[in-house]
């Protein structure tokens, strides 16, 4: 078993979490991938439209392989495609990928175009989906809904529409006590039990004007309902 390689991000819970050589193998081919793929060239502040760096993303995909392969999987609030992409090429049988912005979206499908991926694309806000067959259709979400720091409890929103179709949502979130109670009850709820896979923390960059600091650190949970 291996250490995991990272440069962009740091591991902080599990305390111990080794890999096997197939494991670091994919982890590295799927941040050359990601590398490859385009971020938000005019993010929009108000759908706050940050990307994880690479390795992140191949991390974040890794721990959720057992839920994410050879599966139909919805990614909700897709943008450009880090983890829409990277998913049908090497892990899922049939993806979704759903966001409000057009441009977003058109990127995406330009680069799926250009690696040879069929993707499904739809372009919606989640308020309006209305995913009553898509139960039949796809097993996993996997997302990186909104913090909420803009609109507040939108993540929540994403949440309550992923569960009324997934038999597993995998989803990103702020690390905080209230969150993690929220995101418990709600899996409640549902018959479902909520697990963090992980938790780890990422620099953001500044990417818009009000960004003062060089580099603000952010904690996240990776949590799987199921």
């Amino acid at each position: 078993m291996l250490e995991i390689p990272t440069s962009n991000f740091k591991i902080i819970s599990p305390k111990i979490l080794k890999w096997s050589i197939e494991q670091v193998s994919l982890y590295k081919k799927i941040i050359s991938f990601v590398d490859r793929i385009d971020s938000f060239k005019s993010p929009r502040v108000q759908l706050e439209q940050y990307s994880f760096p690479s390795d992140m993303i191949a991390f974040i995909l890794i721990m959720a392989s057992d839920d994410i392969t050879g599966q139909n999987v919805v990614d909700l609030g897709c943008g450009t495609g880090k983890f829409t992409l990277p998913l049908q090429k090497f892990f899922s049988n049939r993806i979704l990928g759903v966001d409000i912005d057009p441009i977003a979206i058109n990127t995406l499908r330009k680069l799926g175009k250009q690696e040879n991926l069929i993707i499904d694309l739809l372009i919606t806000s989640v308020e309006f989906l209305e995913p009553n067959n898509w139960r039949k259709k796809y097993h996993t979400t996997l997302m990186n809904p909104p913090f909420g720091t803009k609109r507040r409890k939108i993540d929540f929103v994403f949440l309550k529409q992923a569960l009324r179709y997934s038999q597993t949502v995998i989803s990103i979130h702020k690390s905080n006590p209230k969150s993690w109670n929220l995101i418990n009850s709600l899996g409640s709820q549902h018959g479902k039990k909520v697990k963090i896979l992980a938790t780890v923390t990422y620099p953001l960059f500044p990417s818009f004007p009000f960004h003062t600091k060089k580099r603000h650190l952010i904690n996240v949970d990776i949590i799987r309902i199921k």
